[in-house]
């Protein structure tokens, strides 16, 4: 699913280049995540908690506004993640596993340093810069929004036989954090970003997300 997203994106921001340079404005991001969560759990004769890990994959949209100067962007952005489990998280006894979906709303600041010779007459960014276009850029942010927690119980019993049922239920907890990363822009239309985050719910668990994604402007 994520590798057509990709596919599909790539051609839409080719035939934008094909029209015109549009480095500024809307842009689309598939995202790669890893996370390390706090379970909330705490080892056996340990006052930490056990921390579960999670993969998983998403899209998100959004916006450049360059309204400082022409070193820095505003970026707003809403951003869909699924986070699947690895094997091995600890659960409290009645909980088999857990599925996450996130859905947060962002606004970062870039600062865009190492600018290369850039002749296009058409790009937004050879406008701005005189000629040039970043090459590279740091940004922070803040995040707010929510999660969709899907878990699955385990029920056993015998009947000629051993038998499991699962039986599923969900829970929003509210989500909010602080962002930062670094971005390489491979053309004026696609940038490869790394970040990391901390994020807190209203328990106050805490996750760390090491994200990748390519920034697709359209």
């Amino acid at each position: 699913m994520i590798k057509k997203i990709v596919i599909n994106c790539l051609i839409i921001v080719s035939f934008s280049n094909i029209l015109m340079a549009m480095d500024i404005g809307a842009y689309l991001a598939p995202k790669f995540l890893f996370e390390i969560e706090d379970s909330g759990i705490k080892k056996p004769k340990d006052k930490k908690n056990i921390q579960n890990l999670y993969v998983g994959g998403g899209i998100a949209l959004g916006y450049n506004f360059d309204i400082f100067h022409k070193y820095s962007t505003v970026r707003l952005e809403f951003e869909y993640l699924y986070r699947n489990p690895v094997p091995g998280n600890a659960y409290i006894s009645t909980i088999q596993t857990m599925q996450s979906h996130t859905f947060l709303f962002a606004a970062y600041y870039d600062y865009n340093f190492w600018y290369i010779n850039y002749n296009n007459p058409d790009s937004a960014r050879n406008k701005i810069n005189g000629g040039k276009r970043p090459v590279m850029s740091v940004y922070g942010g803040f995040l707010m929004g929510a999660a969709l927690n899907t878990y699955i119980t385990k029920t056993s019993f015998e009947y000629n036989g051993i038998f499991q049922n699962n039986y599923y239920y969900n829970k929003v907890q509210f989500l909010y954090g602080l962002g930062v990363g670094v971005a390489f822009h491979i053309t004026s239309l696609i940038s490869l970003d790394l970040s990391y985050r901390l994020t807190f719910t209203t328990e106050l668990q805490s996750n760390h997300d090491i994200i990748a994604s390519l920034r697709l402007n359209f």
